[in-house]
Formats: structure tokens, C-alpha cells, sequence
């Protein structure tokens, strides 16, 4: 039963608290793509810190190079971060590494804190549903400027799991951006409303956008089963 509920509005830096479970949201768009990565039948996503170490990566591996930076993918890439744009029939079986300019450092950097999960509104309930299994969670939004600015989307998402695991363990401690989340009406309808959201519709990803903004979509939890210096592995698992 969950007993704490911390969230931070983003990555702590160096001083990250400890946890029996943490969920790291980009919401807009690396931990949605890595769930529906996932849900489309890649074998495993290992996020990369920075995109150097994601094309040694994927070289070393023969894996799928994926990822974005400014939104787009540099040049040598397989794929983009969009997830409205998977295919599953490319996937299937395949590690993916993936790069992008927030969710993927702070993934990579959440993985020295406690078991790990990406979350995002794609896979809300099942997310929630695994971190309830912690008496203390983490919830962390991976934020804009390499994690260093607030993103909307990212708290809504967040604010999100706050009222899924608050409305099924009653009493609850709440940090006091917990709380704030708490309090949000309808959060989810934030992220269409996000800063982000209309710099990605002017990139022509507007796709993407309504597919993050969808909750439960998908009941995989991709869960870091490996990490290392710059890097996380994740796969899928259920709640």
C-alpha cells in the first residue's frame, strides 16, 4: 500500500530522494514512445543520456536508432520519438535505442534511485497500478531545457497518477506538488494546451499530440531491468 507520494516538477539533479518505485513522466514525448514502442512489439528500449552514446549504442547492438533532437530526428536515425508513427511490423523483436533531449536523461539518471518505470497518460492505470505496489513513490516529470524548465504536459500526466493512487490509497502523505496535482480538474486536458504541444504542431507532429493526450491505450510498463553509465534498458511488464 502506498504510503508517500513525492513528485518532482523536475529531474532533482543531484540530490534525488529515495524510493521504493519511481515513474519518470515525458509526456511530449520519450515515455509515450517507449510504451507504445513496447506495446508494438519491440523487445526492449534502451534510453541513452546523450546521442553520441545512443548511435554507439545502436551500432554496437544492431539495434534501432531512434529519437529526436529539436524534435526531429538527426540524420542516421531509423526512427523519430513520434509516437503516432510506429510500425509494429518494423519492431517486432527489436531492441530500439532511443535518444531524445529531456526523457531519456532522466530516465537514465532515475535509475540509480529505485526500481524505475516510464509513464505517460498512454499507460496511466497500469502505471499507477505497478507503483502501487511501493509504500513510497517518486513521480518525476522529465521537464523542458534538459530538464532544467517546467513542462504542463509532464505535470498533468503526473498530476494524473497523483489522483489514481490517491483515490486508491486513502490518506495518503502528499509532498506539496503532490498535492497541487491532486487539486488539478481534468489534468490530462492540459497537455494538448502545453507550450510544447504548439511548438511540435508547427513541427507537423500534431499526431503525436493526440496520442499522448489518450490515457490507457496500452497496459505495458516498460520497467528498467538494466541500467548502466548513460543508459537504461526497459521492458515490458504488467501491473
Amino acid at each position: 500500500m502506498v504510503s508517500e507520494i513525492r513528485l518532482a516538477l523536475v529531474p532533482p539533479g543531484r540530490t534525488w530522494p529515495r524510493a521504493g518505485a519511481v515513474a519518470v513522466v515525458d509526456t511530449l514525448r520519450a515515455t509515450t514512445t517507449i510504451a507504445m514502442l513496447l506495446a508494438a512489439g519491440a523487445r526492449a528500449v534502451i534510453a541513452a543520456d546523450a546521442e553520441r552514446r545512443a548511435r554507439q549504442l545502436a551500432a554496437a547492438r544492431r539495434a534501432l536508432l531512434a529519437g529526436e533532437v529539436g524534435g526531429l530526428p538527426p540524420p542516421g536515425f531509423d526512427l523519430g520519438n513520434s509516437p503516432a508513427a510506429i510500425n509494429p511490423q518494423a519492431l517486432y523483436g527489436r531492441e530500439v535505442v532511443l535518444f531524445t533531449t529531456n526523457g531519456t536523461k532522466a530516465l537514465c539518471a532515475a535509475a540509480a534511485v529505485g526500481p524505475t518505470i516510464a509513464a505517460a497518460a498512454v499507460n496511466a492505470a497500469a502505471a499507477a497500478a505497478w507503483l502501487a505496489r511501493a509504500e513510497r513513490v517518486l513521480i518525476v516529470c522529465s521537464g523542458e531545457a534538459g530538464g532544467t524548465a517546467f513542462a504542463l504536459e509532464d505535470f498533468a500526466t503526473a498530476a494524473h497518477l497523483v489522483q489514481l493512487l490517491a483515490s486508491a490509497n486513502p490518506g495518503v502523505r502528499l509532498d506539496d506538488a503532490a498535492r497541487l496535482g491532486l487539486e488539478l480538474p481534468s489534468p490530462l486536458r492540459l497537455v494538448r494546451e502545453a507550450a510544447h504541444a504548439a511548438d511540435l504542431t508547427l513541427l507537423g507532429l500534431a499526431a503525436d499530440i493526440e496520442t499522448a493526450s489518450r490515457p490507457d491505450l496500452t497496459d505495458v510498463v516498460p520497467q528498467v531491468t538494466a541500467a548502466g553509465a548513460g543508459w537504461a534498458r526497459l521492458e515490458p511488464t504488467r501491473a
